[in-house]
């Protein structure tokens, strides 16, 4: 009989070690370094590069990378995979649901394309610190801008971006349909905010960012990864070389809040010289 129980203890032994190793093997996990992670989030265009520094810092602070971290907290919920996705409100345990409409053990594998959706709209929600509570503590400890720069020159141009000439500019805003009476206060405004360049982006203390030549507010006008803000449009859209969702997006904060929306607008060019477009061939 004594035989017969630990024949039985063993194989349950065993039975659990299989069960364990199946469940192992079926999550895929992974542990990331910080450049093969920058190089998926930018392929994966979790946000503009000039955020993706904030990404990596975060998914190294909260999982040190590895895409199979589970942590049971007090409140008997859970936290999932590299960015430690919280099963309470965005995910549900071994069925699709939470607001990111996502089975949790999903953040569990190597494949991040669903953290990563994620991860966005909890970004969208509420910004970085909704996506990490300890954020405000992590970033003043941001990876260096070095390690992401050197690993994204060497990826493909992802982003169309150039910088415009004034003439150029007033061209484009020609052929949007903003009057010639104001084309110099738009030249000037887009000097003074980003120098003309359609690819700035200013990460602000509120944790959200302003985009493009016009450099338009992910907050209220703007959402990254998916169309929305009043102007309802993505913020990745507003950072390409085909400025003309940014001047529509521009177009529709001026005409609610008037070029007063734009602080370096009052500094630089409120009852100042504009720039000199007279002669620039689009108006000439």
């Amino acid at each position: 009989m004594s035989s017969k129980r630990q024949i039985f203890q063993t194989a349950s032994t065993i039975s659990v070690f299989v069960l364990l190793f199946t469940l192992y093997s079926l999550t895929e996990g992974k542990v990331y370094e910080k450049c093969p992670l920058a190089r998926i989030m930018d392929k994966q265009k979790i946000s503009s590069r000039s955020l993706i520094s904030n990404w990596v810092c975060l998914a190294m602070a909260e999982s040190g990378g590895d895409t199979g971290k589970v942590t049971t907290l007090d409140n008997e919920s859970t936290n999932y995979g590299i960015f430690q996705i919280n099963s309470k409100t965005w995910c549900r345990e071994g069925r699709k649901g939470g607001r990111c409409n996502k089975k949790c053990e999903d953040f569990l594998t190597d494949d991040l394309t669903d953290d990563i959706e994620c991860a966005k709209q909890i970004y969208n929600d509420g910004g970085f610190e909704t996506v990490s509570p300890q954020w405000k503590k992590m970033a003043t400890k941001q990876i260096s801008w070095t390690i992401v720069g050197v690993v994204l020159i060497v990826l493909p141009a992802v982003i169309n971006a150039k910088i415009y000439t004034k003439c150029e500019l007033a061209r484009q805003l020609t052929a949007n349909g903003i009057s010639r009476t104001y084309q110099g206060h738009w030249v000037c405004l887009a000097i003074a905010v980003s120098g003309l360049d359609t690819e700035k982006t200013t990460t602000l203390p509120n944790l959200s960012a302003n985009y493009g030549i016009f450099q338009i507010n992910s907050k209220e006008w703007c959402r990254v990864g998916y169309k929305g803000g009043k102007c309802n449009m993505k913020c990745e859209d507003l950072v390409t070389d085909n400025i003309t969702n940014a001047i529509k997006c521009s177009k529709i904060i001026q005409q609610q809040n008037g070029f007063n929306e734009w602080v370096m607008w009052q500094k630089k060019c409120k009852g100042k010289d504009l720039p000199d477009i007279a002669n620039c061939a689009a108006i000439g």
